[in-house]
């Protein structure tokens, strides 16, 4: 059994993911869920959902119309969708597989859950450091970097950082990386100014990764899909995805979501509007730094502020992400956009906390 042993010391010499607390009566703001969108709205579609469907049976029906919806939201062919239980499951999927034993290159800071699954799955990762001035990139340093690389891999908005690239900037990589798999994580897409998923139909190696768990507020229904060239997908789709790799219930609500997008962009139109808003009263907070945000939330520093606000947010109940010195960022946290009343109270909680 040593072998087994060994095995299970590697797994625990890595990084896992920390599931955010649950407290009661405190605002969560960490996870960037949209709880703008009324709760009413996803119970309507949940409530139909059980009493339209037999659970006693495998979920058969839903699938083609899943991938139909899915295809005329992100404008191509169901030819080019795959689904999956929530975007890090289809992540998880295309590490162990496709990418096992491979190298990989992506930014900090990033989405932990990349490079803690590339740990797990033996792919060495490569991290080139984000400017903490403005959030950009060094391309021409990540392009020599990546040289000797077989795995890209840019969140597009970054998380946490909130930024999103430049289409050009993305497209040259993607042209000199042809010899690599390129994965572009759209997770925050929804509240951004562009996606690059028409790129799927174009270049072979590159793979779009979404999620319905953040603009589409369906987190607890973990559905996600991916965008990539035929040949991919249907490898996708055959062979690596499991079977059922989503319920009945999940699928139908996934399904309801798409035919009511109306409802979601409202949501997320408020978001964008409360994020600009919130973003101007951080902004005149001189004590920290405050980024320009294409995601539903917004990341900062807090510098030798940072134990003092983190004590004083979580005292009135506020609960955002406390990520402290990271990269090149000293202090950092993202607080998710919420509802106005909520994002008025993390202004002047950090406001009290820096004076």
């Amino acid at each position: 059994m040593t072998w087994i042993n060994n095995e299970l010391s590697r797994f625990k010499n890595h990084g896992h993911y920390k599931k955010p607390l649950k407290l009661q009566d405190y605002y969560k703001l960490d996870s960037n869920e949209n709880l703008v969108l009324e709760k009413t709205f996803t119970k309507a579609i949940a409530l139909k959902s059980i009493n339209d469907n037999d659970f006693r049976e495998y979920p058969l029906e839903h699938f083609e119309t899943l991938y139909n919806k899915i295809a005329k939201y992100a404008n191509l062919s169901t030819r080019h969708v795959g689904i999956g239980n929530g975007s890090d499951q289809i992540m998880d999927l295309i590490l162990s597989t496709i990418c096992k034993g491979k190298s990989a290159i992506t930014i900090n800071p990033t989405f932990s859950y990349f490079i803690d699954r590339c740990n797990m799955h033996n792919i060495s990762t490569k991290l080139i450091n984000l400017s903490a001035l403005d959030n950009s990139l060094d391309f021409g340093l990540f392009i020599k970097e990546s040289k000797n690389k077989d795995i890209i891999y840019l969140a597009s908005p970054n998380n946490p950082t909130s930024n999103q690239f430049k289409i050009e900037d993305i497209c040259n990589l993607i042209e000199v990386s042809n010899d690599k798999l390129i994965i572009i994580d759209e997770a925050y897409v929804e509240f951004s100014n562009h996606s690059l998923s028409h790129l799927v139909t174009k270049y072979n190696h590159v793979i779009i990764m979404r999620t319905f768990s953040k603009a589409f507020g369906l987190a607890g229904a973990r559905i996600g899909y991916i965008l990539a060239n035929e040949d991919l997908i249907d490898v996708f789709n055959q062979y690596i995805q499991l079977p059922y790799p989503l319920s009945s219930f999940s699928m139908q609500l996934a399904i309801a979501a798409l035919e009511n997008f109306e409802i979601i962009r409202r949501s997320i139109d408020s978001i964008k509007k409360e994020r600009s808003v919130t973003y101007d009263k951080l902004n005149a907070i001189k004590e920290i730094k405050v980024y320009n945000s294409d995601a539903n939330f917004l990341f900062f520093q807090t510098f030798n502020h940072f134990n003092k606000i983190k004590d004083m947010l979580f005292k009135e109940k506020l609960l955002i992400k406390e990520f402290g010195d990271i990269g090149n960022y000293k202090g950092a946290m993202r607080a998710t956009i919420g509802k106005k009343e909520v994002n008025d109270a993390v202004v002047t909680t950090v406001e009290k906390a820096v004076k």
